[in-house]
């Protein structure tokens, strides 16, 4: 069960052949899955041509919401690195909620958001 992050998406999505490779060899055994606030993340681009590629990739995929149980993750997540004072952006933590309280594993190219210390946060 794998969840792209953001960074994995645009990546694949620019022909980044290692991606590309990663992306065909998991899609053969699950569906795309990703985030609202990754959906967002990519949407917001002002260029119609890459706006038009995520939206492309995003209407095959499954996008998991923001939920409660995901801020309940997130907040704790927040909580565990102000502490520590490894913070990192209100996205990331919100994107790594969502992975946690839905038992996925999150594949990103953000090594701060990799470097959060979670075993289903892998940086590739």
């Amino acid at each position: 069960m794998t969840l792209l992050d953001t960074s994995v998406i645009i990546d694949y999505l620019a022909g980044d052949q290692k991606i590309i490779a990663l992306l065909k060899e998991i899609l053969t055994k699950e569906d795309a899955k990703t985030t609202t606030i990754t959906e967002y993340e990519l949407l917001r681009h002002k260029a119609r041509i890459k706006k038009q590629a995520e939206e492309r990739f995003l209407s095959s995929a499954t996008v998991y919401s923001f939920d409660r149980a995901a801020a309940k993750e997130a907040a704790t997540l927040f909580q565990e690195l102000q502490d520590t004072s490894r913070m990192i952006n209100d996205n990331d933590l919100l994107i790594a909620g969502i992975a946690i309280s839905r038992g996925e594993v999150l594949l990103t190219r953000d090594r701060k958001l990799a470097s959060i210390g979670k075993n289903n946060i892998k940086a590739l």
